[in-house]
């Protein structure tokens, strides 16, 4: 099983809490930029607004006052029209008392007037100070946004410096899951065989000499095919006896393939020249030990009988040699030993006159025998099959886990450029800070002790 180092393990869950922070400060910065314009736009908004009212209320107050004094002046028209009808009248007797009332309109229009220039001058004064003060205000918060931003960059500094310690951590863990696969692809090829080339041909022969070294196929001979008849020939060629009399012979050819090799072979286009060729050394059965078709399930399920396109033929991994090799020798025993005993019954039958339907039913009893025995062999060797292929898969799940692994390291790796890209472009001290008055006197507060 493929165990995951707790150093690792912590290590990708610092990753993920590091995305999930750096995801909740961007979105954080989003809004504290929103907040901070929209304040800052309704400030403006604001103070326009009670300038644009006070403006106009002074215009207003000007109008009505001009209104007033064009009246009075109309009035006072009217009314020097009317004295100077009522002095032509009265002659000048009422000249005097009609000066006099003059003289105070003339005066009463010149306090109106000077009423009226001094309160446009003092809304000129008042709207100057407040300019002023916004002003005073205005450099006030560009000061201390020079300070946020000054300790921005410091942090921005200490960011770039884990992510690059980050990154060369990342970088290293890659490397040892690369090598890791790689060594899980090799061991995954040495399941089958550890050969290649003509040392496939080798590892048969010496899992041959292991079996015979154990007790098994004590008068059998695996030997190399060096004769060659019509310009061919074979790999191997087993041959077992007993009392002296084959009972078995099976041609077999080894065939491998490099994975870098650029043209790929099938295992059906060497069958035709194996069959002619089991059959030129009179060979009874033919056998393909081939590593060809890596990805064919069909082949890599255990053995496949070929002889539907062949007589007897068999395609088998090397990992199946001894056990295609022992079903075929055993049942071949077992049949050679039964025909012998049927053959010597036969004839003990014609010398004491058996009769015929007897000899039919132990014939028809030693095929299903014979198939029975096949069939439970077969069996065996099935489940043994599966066993092999459950841990393929295993290894093969395991390969695909580390290749995730690598997926998402290359996305955290992904995500601390984005992450850094944003920073560079937003992450300031302004736009952190806004629409958060109490960040803002904790930073200023910092500063003043500082």
């Amino acid at each position: 099983m493929f165990q995951v180092d707790d150093s690792i393990y912590a290590a990708i869950l610092e990753q993920v809490r590091s995305i999930e922070f750096n995801n909740e400060v961007d979105r954080r910065m989003a809004e504290l930029r929103e907040q901070f314009k929209t304040k800052e736009e309704a400030v403006r908004t604001s103070a326009e607004k009670d300038y644009e009212k006070q403006l106009s209320q002074k215009d207003i107050e000007m109008g009505r006052l001009e209104t007033e004094l064009a009246r009075l002046k109309g009035i006072i028209n009217n009314y020097e029209a009317t004295k100077k009808s009522e002095i032509s009248e009265l002659e000048n007797a009422k000249a005097k008392e009609i000066f006099d009332v003059i003289s105070a309109k003339d005066k009463l229009i010149a306090e109106l007037e000077s009423q009226i220039s001094n309160s446009a001058e003092a809304h000129k004064v008042a709207i100057l100070e407040e300019r002023n003060s916004m002003a005073a205000d205005v450099q006030q918060k560009e000061k201390r946004i020079i300070e946020l931003e000054s300790k921005l960059e410091s942090d921005k500094l200490a960011a770039e410096k884990r992510e690059v310690q980050l990154r060369e951590q990342h970088k290293l863990q890659l490397q040892d899951k690369e090598a890791e696969i790689e060594r899980l692809r090799d061991y995954r090829l040495r399941l089958s065989t550890k050969m290649v080339g003509e040392t496939l041909e080798q590892h048969c022969s010496i899992k041959f000499d292991e079996a015979q070294s154990m007790g098994l196929f004590p008068n059998a001979t695996f030997v190399k095919d060096n004769q060659a008849v019509e310009g061919t020939k074979g790999d191997f060629i087993f041959r077992d006896y007993v009392d002296g009399e084959e009972y078995v012979s099976i041609m077999f050819e080894m065939k491998n393939e490099m994975d870098a090799t650029t043209t790929k072979h099938r295992n059906d286009d060497f069958l035709e020249k194996l069959d002619k060729d089991r059959q030129r050394k009179n060979c009874e059965y033919a056998v393909l030990v081939s590593m060809l078709e890596q990805d064919n399930e069909l082949y890599n399920n255990g053995i496949v009988d070929k002889s539907h396109r062949y007589p007897k033929m068999i395609v088998i991994r090397p990992q199946f040699f001894m056990p295609v090799l022992r079903l075929i020798s055993e049942g071949a025993k077992r049949g050679f030993l039964d025909r012998h005993a049927l053959i010597k019954e036969l004839e003990a039958a014609k010398n004491q006159s058996m009769d015929f339907a007897k000899f039919e039913e132990r014939i028809n009893r030693f095929r299903t025998t014979f198939s029975k025995s096949v069939m439970d062999a077969h069996k065996k060797y099935a489940a043994a099959n599966d066993g092999i292929d459950k841990v393929i898969e295993m290894l093969e799940k395991q390969i695909k886990a580390l290749r995730d692994v690598k997926a998402n390291f290359d996305a955290s790796e992904q995500k601390l450029l984005k992450a850094n890209e944003i920073a560079n472009e937003d992450l300031t001290i302004k736009k952190l800070t806004y629409g958060t008055p109490s960040i803002r006197k904790m930073i200023e507060d910092a500063a003043g002790t500082k």
